[in-house]
């Protein structure tokens, strides 16, 4: 007799079905219907055997896993799949015997589509479910299925940390681009980070200004939650951010058009500004000569030209920084360079008796500091 327990996730929370089979040591599969997904998860004696979204036919949610993660080109699993339902032998089985693909890699993408399914899973607020008690045809140990109450407290661990960084992440197709090495951060980590430094390692490799922020978690293979973690820190301390965001196909290329239209418009501005400052300064000194000369009894500003000279350097050296960030597509380490360039050994903003000007970044622009004396 074929036994079915049906109901609706507001009545009955996730965690409670999973309790339920559990306990009961149910043996079938759990079908949940969202309103923007659907999913499966194969319980064995009450053991969590495989989640997975439900694709087209029963090993479509694998083809999708394995292309998003660049393991096989979307194009030749299209044709797998062709060649599976024709010959009635799984895929997975196909691109292992081909050399595609090892079967390490399945089991590592199998794993990581059972982790997703349940993150999405856990962060359900709505929709149905319906469960049937049958026989689950499986090849896993008993020792690497997952017991629903471990399952249920990590889900819900990570459910709750996510809620402390979810509002710092960008949207799943901003494009990022990354603002420096992340090799000092690693260092500085006292715990390694999200699973380790060589996960954060990974991550800032992927960033490469034309990757979608879902782009670099799949390609990743950490799994959105461990890949969201990691990119909200680089963005917490200024190594990562969107470098533009999600847009409709038929806006992008308008937007790049733009985007390089405003890179000229501001290297142009970064040149011209300096020269109408001088200018201004100029004046001014100028009137204030001539105020000096009517009222003797002004008082002048205390050494108004070297004054006038340091205000113009800084707005200089602003400019330049400015400008070598649009050029190279990353703000400078420190001012190093500025000695190869057109400022010489002999200009600069301070007397070799005291510290040089540094700067730090503000936002989407940057701060230039006084000297320590």
């Amino acid at each position: 007799m074929v036994v079915a327990l049906r109901g609706n996730l507001k009545d009955f929370a996730i965690a409670e079905i999973f309790q339920l089979i559990g306990h009961q040591r149910k043996t079938g599969l759990l079908e949940i219907n969202a309103p923007m997904s659907r999913m499966r998860v194969a319980f064995d004696g009450g053991a969590l055997v495989w989640a997975a979204p439900v694709g087209d036919g029963e090993e479509g949610a694998l083809r999708d896993f394995l292309a998003r993660s660049g393991l096989v080109s979307s194009r030749v699993l299209e044709a797998k799949m062709h060649e599976s339902r024709a010959s009635a032998r799984p895929l997975s089985d196909l691109i292992v015997s081909e050399g595609l693909v090892s079967q390490e890699d399945i089991e590592a993408v199998s794993f990581l589509m059972t982790q997703e399914t349940l993150f999405e899973l856990m962060g359900l607020e709505g929709g149905s479910f319906e469960f049937l008690a049958r026989s689950i045809s499986h090849e896993t140990p008993p020792g690497q299925m997952m017991v629903a109450e471990q399952v249920l407290m990590d889900g819900m661990r990570m459910q709750d940390e996510w809620r402390t960084f979810a509002e710092e992440l960008p949207a799943e197709g901003d494009i990022l681009e990354s603002f420096g090495s992340a090799e000092d951060y690693c260092q500085r980590l006292e715990d390694g980070g999200q699973g380790g430094s060589e996960r954060v390692r990974l991550v800032s490799a992927l960033v490469n200004g034309r990757r979608s922020f879902r782009d670099i978690i799949d390609r990743s293979r950490l799994g959105t939650f461990a890949a969201g973690k990691i990119v909200a820190d680089l963005r917490r301390v200024g190594l990562l951010e969107v470098a533009s965001p999600a847009l409709r196909p038929r806006r992008r290329r308008t937007a790049g058009m733009l985007a390089r239209v405003a890179g000229v418009a501001r290297l142009a501005l970064a040149a011209v500004i300096p020269l109408v400052l001088l200018g201004m300064v100029t004046a001014g000194l100028f009137f204030q000569s001539l105020d000096s000369r009517i009222a003797p009894g002004r008082v002048i500003a205390h050494r108004p030209l070297e004054e006038a000279r340091a205000q113009f350097a800084r707005q200089r050296l602003h400019n330049v920084l400015e400008a070598r960030r649009h050029e190279n597509g990353l703000w400078p380490h420190g001012l190093d360079f500025l000695s190869q360039g057109p400022w010489g050994e002999h200009e600069g903003l301070t007397r070799e008796s005291v510290s040089a000007y540094y700067y730090m970044r503000r936002g989407d622009g940057i701060v230039l500091l006084a000297p320590r004396r």
